[in-house]
């Protein structure tokens, strides 16, 4: 099979060695010509490109079986400090979304589309006490709501033989992101985020796993995507915390967020995790 991997830095770099081994024919997509060289080792094809660039976009698609998307962006500098900037995190999912869009007819044979999305498009949910994936979605950040327009955009690119699947993952940890050491990150600092809101993680494995299982079930429409950790954020990292003695993380609630997610329609279509309750953080899966 002929898959190509837009976005291929920790999710997609672990995608494309993992679908690589099995035999597949992999193209994969970086905006940093520095790369080149380390992908060059898990891909048979290597583009330098922005996910927003129609004729590179057409050209990756053309011939290919499955798409997955699992792009990352907006990350700069201001003042000399990390710096998310809301217009270059359009660009990197929506204006994919859009690129592909204008360019996914030219790939007959593409079969399958895949998009890692973010369980952050609920926002609060609405304050639904039991969120499913038939939840409106009440995203209230501009970066949550990217999420959704591109899910939307991709959704109606659905046709009978082209199934277009979106995985709303939780946090994702894995080899290189610890718990202890995402947790030491953010160590006595306080944060804007909604710490009484779920913990939703899940191993970068998992994930990888999951869009194999959507390309092999031609999975369509959305799934909320992480393991059966069931604390809240506050709670996990606050053990984690106590665990790695790290000073305690101050949770501001600046936005609320979901709350009572379930994750039951990716498990009711057949699906389990190699990392259930979040204890194999350090370990490649894959391997």
């Amino acid at each position: 099979m002929k898959i190509a991997i837009v976005g291929a830095a920790y999710t997609g770099l672990a995608a494309a060695r993992h679908f690589r081994r099995e035999g597949h024919e992999i193209s994969v997509t970086t905006t940093r010509e520095s790369r080149r060289k380390e992908l060059e080792s898990v891909a048979d094809r290597v583009f330098v490109m922005k996910g927003s660039d129609r004729a590179m976009m057409r050209a990756l698609v053309e011939g290919q079986d499955a798409l997955l998307l699992t792009m990352a962006g907006g990350l700069t500098e201001k003042d000399g400090k990390p710096f998310m900037d809301p217009e270059l995190y359009r660009d990197a999912y929506l204006g994919t979304a859009e690129s592909l869009a204008a360019t996914a007819d030219s790939a007959p044979r593409l079969r399958q589309i895949v998009f890692c999305s973010s369980l952050n498009a609920y926002g609060d949910a609405g304050g639904e006490i039991l969120v499913t994936e038939d939840t409106p979605a009440n995203a209230e950040s501009p970066f949550a709501r990217v999420y959704v327009e591109t899910e939307q955009l991709l959704s109606s690119l659905g046709t009978g033989s082209r199934k277009v699947c979106s995985l709303r993952t939780g946090t994702i940890y894995g080899p290189g992101r610890t718990h202890a050491g995402e947790a030491a990150r953010i160590a006595g600092q306080s944060i804007p985020f909604d710490g009484r809101s779920d913990a939703m993680i899940v191993h970068r494995d998992d994930v990888v796993r999951a869009l194999a299982f959507a390309i092999d079930r031609q999975l369509s429409g959305l799934y909320n995507l992480f393991n059966e950790v069931s604390e809240s954020k506050e709670a996990f990292f606050g053990r984690i915390c106590e665990q790695a003695s790290l000073q305690p993380i101050t949770w501001l609630n600046l936005s609320a967020g979901p709350r009572g997610v379930s994750n039951a329609k990716i498990k009711a279509a057949g699906f389990s995790f190699a990392d259930p309750d979040g204890s194999r953080d350090g370990e490649d899966l894959l391997a």
